[in-house]
């Protein structure tokens, strides 16, 4: 008689357990590489503590595995009665927005994480911020990239002269950035810092198209005083 066939295997919770004890090790270890290995392997629908989910989340965040960390954070996110209660378990969420800021792909998880970042009330810090800005930057998402740098001002983080010419480099594909381009500028000239001549010197003409004769003038008249 022809053989029955064998039943498929189904995950057993006991095999789900060993996988949360892995995890758990290797948290404990700061092993980023088991860690990632076990949070990926146990099944989605299996219940993990928020504390857990947030200390795996900070880990991997730090050691560059970007996607798992998300992963992490989702599922949190997905758990949490708010996102203050993400804060509570000691989620890091200004290493997870740099993390999603390493790969292009992610841009769509970096934005989610600066809004649960803003909505939980966590101070950004500098280093995800203009990693953030650079990302938003590099998708030509501009007016994004000029809120989140007056999120920086209004947070009393000054930009590095790097992100703050970046960001007024953008005049010259998109002249009608100019008054926010202008606003940069002049954040950098408060803090006693100058842009390179040829950034002034577009932002001087895009000031003529799409903002005022004094504008363009003291554009201009910064691009000639540059070293």
């Amino acid at each position: 008689p022809p053989r029955s066939a064998a039943p498929r295997a189904e995950p057993s919770r006991m095999a789900d357990d060993d996988l949360v004890a892995r995890l758990r090790r290797g948290l404990e270890a700061k092993d980023p590489s088991a860690t990632a290995q076990a949070f990926v392997s146990i099944d989605p629908v299996t219940p993990l503590p928020l504390p857990l989910l947030a200390a795996t989340s900070n880990l991997l965040s730090l050691h560059r595995h970007n996607t798992a960390a998300y992963s992490a954070f989702e599922r949190g996110l997905a758990l949490a009665d708010g996102p203050a209660a993400l804060v509570k378990a000691g989620l890091n969420f200004n290493a997870l927005l740099y993390a999603c800021c390493r790969e292009p792909s992610m841009l769509p998880s970096a934005r989610t994480a600066w809004r649960v970042l803003g909505e939980a009330g966590v101070a950004p810090e500098l280093p995800p911020l203009e990693k953030y800005i650079g990302s938003l930057l590099e998708s030509q998402s501009y007016d994004d990239a000029f809120g989140v740098f007056l999120t920086a001002i209004d947070a009393s983080l000054s930009p590095s002269l790097k992100t703050s010419a970046a960001l007024v480099g953008c005049c010259a594909a998109e002249p009608r950035l100019a008054q926010m381009s202008f606003a940069v500028f002049s954040t950098v000239k408060a803090a006693g810092g100058q842009l390179p001549p040829e950034l002034a010197r577009g932002l001087a003409r895009a000031c003529l198209r799409e903002g005022t004769l004094e504008q363009a003038l003291e554009a201009h008249d910064a691009a000639i005083a540059a070293p």
